[in-house]
């Protein structure tokens, strides 16, 4: 199986919005591209045998059957899937959905599910995972439906094409300015500010990370990575840095964290219309992120500088599986 007929498979799952960004042939190319990883580790025993040792090195199960793989639907069609555990934790095994011929529909998840179930039971997955096109519509069409215990959003993907976003109305704050910065001084610094963060809220540590120097320093290194400064002080960190994924290119923002004094004063709508102003764009990138979906202040960031919900990881727990703690 190649990347573009996977590709081709993924553009039912992709937002109404990503597709009218781009031509049909780009928009191929950049889904091909962005699952060309996932299609390599199919029968991979390597990866197999290095998610093994990350996880349970103790484990039975050869390092093939942890590797990628493609499963056989009842009507020909097909779902590549591969066995992750959120947070590298045994006990908290889950089946990754990279793409698959079913359509993103109630009945094509269960059909999904049904094949997956037998193909991983020696793991006891707790759910499904797969990035959908409009959470809200699969969320509420599976209401009531016998065949599932639950489906929830796990990550928010909101994105805008950046050359749309810079026309958008701003928000001015002549206070704010961003300042190249070193990657491991912000590094000390956005772990400080989450761990502020954790003492406020211990239920954060689940489901955000600070990022660390070196990531910050990939962002550097594309003159991406910055010190948020209010009235000429240090008040945050914020750093994107080019990535295509999700069928789109362009930009990913990587951190954006404020100092508490800082923060719930409007101004992370501004740090990123900064940014928006720093990125070397060209046309059809956009600016996106993945936002959990109990960040409520980075979700209203993003909705009010034009970023739209164009997708969402979900989980998805199907009738007889426990669901995702």
């Amino acid at each position: 199986m190649t990347p573009e007929v996977v590709a081709a498979a993924r553009v039912p799952w992709t937002s109404p919005a990503i597709r009218s960004w781009y031509s049909a042939p780009s928009l191929l190319a950049q889904l091909a591209d962005g699952v060309r990883q996932e299609v390599a580790w199919v029968g991979d025993e390597e990866f197999g045998a290095e998610l093994r040792g990350h996880v349970d090195s103790a484990s039975p199960m050869p390092p093939l059957a942890w590797a990628n793989r493609v499963l056989d639907l009842p009507d020909g069609g097909w779902a590549l899937c591969g066995i992750r555990f959120r947070q590298r934790d045994n006990a908290r095994p889950f089946v990754d959905v990279v793409a698959s011929t079913a359509p993103p529909t109630p009945d094509g998840l269960a059909t999904i599910a049904a094949a997956v179930a037998p193909a991983y039971d020696p793991w006891h997955p707790l759910a499904l995972r797969a990035n959908l096109p409009d959470p809200d519509a699969i969320i509420a069409a599976v209401r009531g439906d016998s065949r599932f215990v639950g489906m929830s959003v796990d990550m928010y993907v909101m994105a805008g094409l950046v050359h749309r976003l810079r026309t958008r109305k701003r928000d001015i704050d002549d206070r704010l300015r961003l300042v190249p910065g070193s990657p491991g001084e912000l590094a000390a610094r956005n772990a400080g500010i989450y761990g502020e963060l954790y003492r406020r809220d211990p239920e954060r540590a689940r489901w955000a990370t600070p990022e660390d120097a070196d990531s910050l320093a990939d962002c550097a290194d594309e003159g991406l990575l910055f010190e948020v400064r209010v009235h000429d002080e240090p008040a945050g960190v914020v750093a994107a840095m080019r990535w295509d994924a999700h069928g789109m290119c362009g930009f990913s923002v990587e951190e954006l964290a404020l100092d508490a004094e800082h923060r719930e004063k409007g101004l992370g709508p501004v740090v990123l219309q900064r940014l928006l102003r720093k990125l070397p764009a060209d046309d059809g990138d956009a600016l996106w992120g993945t936002i959990h979906h109990n960040n409520i202040p980075s979700l209203r960031n993003a909705l009010r500088v034009g970023r739209e919900i164009v997708g969402a990881n979900m989980w998805i727990t199907p009738a007889g599986w426990s669901g995702m703690p």
